[in-house]
């Protein structure tokens, strides 16, 4: 319900309050209806009327932010065994079917124990506290500038300036004063400890909350709500980034025809596996190495696996086992929730200044893991990777190729001198 204000035509002048809007919201506006007049001011009348129409309603984040600071591990251990014991063993997972209820129930266990055990955190203000110095002449500033809108003094004008460099000067001591509070409290033994880098980051910008543009525009199309802004830059991503394109070039018609050949050999003997069964150590390594990310769809985080039970390890090693045999990946796993990062210096309006960021699941990239590490090794033992190759490779840079092709092409030189 809005009210407005006009004033009725008397012998002196006319006054009208006017109400703007675009055609769309015009035509929301119902029930127009004027009432008596307020008080003993003679004239003035209230219209009211309805506006049937609501803001956009915000979309819940599918992500939990969870306080790990006030976690009981005990309970959370205890918790997830007390799920875990309730699969049937004797089922057998011969069928992706199986092995997708098998997934499944296994997170479902991960996460009824972490809401069991780990609180969610409250976004709490991460601002300095002012000082009382600055509290008041805030204060000062707002009555000053109220004074001035009112009257039009020029004094008012003046103490409302005054008081804004006032207090842009005390709150540039409040900072220095909490910076100096800072580097005190930084001792000898917090220096190797998370608070110096959760500090580092914060003067360099880093994973600080982003605010996003009330519009993008991409290929002359406008977006304002958050479902258009989703879509637009799904279309960017889809057709711009990430179109796909036909492989011409004889190399991908090589990779492809190998790609088929081992898929046939492996679908011809699937009962006499190459692979090694997965152990239980390996499992207990891979997810000691898991770094420090953002959980997935499944909401799994990587605290609550390294602090998980052995009967769930002896439940993933199970898990895995028969994914590499039925050669079947859940789908739950290659589900990911995409973050946007702003790129340094770029325009928010346009969808190309956006880095995406996929969030995995941690159970599913902890297989991946697993994976890599044999493949690796394979590839090591048999010397199949070109020696120059250095991308993607423990203990090589990219560096090193440059430095190569610079060795090669001053020796060339020094070969084409003239004798």
């Amino acid at each position: 319900m809005m009210i407005v204000q006009h004033l009725k035509k008397n012998e002196y002048e006319a006054k009208l309050d006017w109400i703007l809007g675009s055609q769309p919201l015009l035509s929301f506006i119902t029930n127009v209806e004027t009432h008596p007049t307020i008080g003993t001011i003679n004239g003035h009348e209230l219209l009211t009327f309805d506006i049937t129409i609501g803001a956009e309603p915000k979309v819940t984040s599918p992500r939990l932010s969870l306080n790990f600071k006030a976690v009981k591990w005990t309970n959370f251990r205890s918790k997830l065994d007390q799920q875990l014991i309730l699969w049937n063993n004797d089922l057998s997972l011969n069928s992706p079917l199986n092995i997708e209820d098998y997934s499944m129930f296994i997170a479902n266990s991960i996460m009824l124990a972490t809401q069991e055990a780990v609180p969610t955190s409250t976004s709490t203000s991460k601002s300095y506290a002012l000082s009382e110095a600055s509290k008041s002449l805030i204060k000062l500033k707002h009555q000053a500038y109220r004074r001035w809108k009112r009257t039009g003094d020029n004094i008012d004008k003046r103490q409302y300036y005054n008081s804004k460099i006032l207090l842009t000067n005390s709150l540039r001591n409040d900072r220095r004063d909490n910076l100096n509070k800072l580097m005190s409290s930084l001792c000898h033994k917090k220096m190797y400890s998370d608070k110096v880098w959760l500090t580092v980051r914060k003067f360099h910008c880093k994973r600080v909350k982003q605010t996003f543009t009330s519009s993008m525009t991409y290929n002359n199309t406008a977006a304002t709500s958050d479902k258009e802004k989703a879509d637009l830059l799904a279309d960017y991503f889809e057709n711009d980034v990430y179109s796909y394109t036909d492989d011409t070039l004889p190399f991908h018609d090589q990779v492809t025809s190998q790609a088929s050949n081992i898929k046939k050999k492996s679908i011809t003997s699937l009962n006499t596996p190459k692979w090694k069964q997965i152990t239980i150590e390996e499992v207990k390594y891979h997810i000691k190495q898991l770094r420090n990310s953002s959980a997935g769809p499944d909401n799994i985080h990587k605290r609550c696996l390294k602090n998980s039970s052995e009967l769930l390890i002896q439940h993933l090693t199970k898990l895995f086992n028969k994914i590499l045999k039925q050669g079947y990946t859940p789908t739950k796993w290659k589900t990911v929730n995409i973050i946007l990062v702003l790129k340094p210096n770029k325009d928010k309006e346009h969808p190309s200044s956006y880095r995406p960021i996929s969030l995995l699941s941690y159970l599913g990239k902890l297989l991946e893991k697993i994976i890599k590490q044999r493949l690796m090794l394979e590839f090591e033992r048999r010397n199949i990777l070109p020696e120059h190759q250095a991308g993607f490779r423990p203990g090589k840079m990219t560096i090193y190729n440059i430095l190569r092709l610079e060795r090669y092409a001053q020796n060339q030189r020094r070969c084409a001198r003239p004798r």
